[in-house]
């Protein structure tokens, strides 16, 4: 395999930039606040969907009752 030589001004230049795909601070910062949103937003669904389970569950229950009694 050939490797090929970098020439030393362009070497340096990429050792001390960021890492390619790498996010600078801001971008984190952002992806960051980003995630908590989501994560909210997840954990208010989830609560959510076991309430409505649980409302469901009742409603099913009162039905049940309902037809025994007639």
């Amino acid at each position: 395999m050939t490797r090929h030589k970098i020439h030393p001004v362009w070497e340096s230049k990429l050792a001390s930039g960021p890492a390619i795909g790498s996010p600078d601070h801001d971008e984190r910062a952002q992806m960051v606040k980003a995630d908590q949103r989501f994560q909210a937003a997840l954990g208010q669904a989830i609560e959510t969907g076991s309430e409505r389970i649980e409302a469901v569950e009742a409603t099913v229950q009162m039905k049940r009752r309902t037809k025994l009694a007639l």
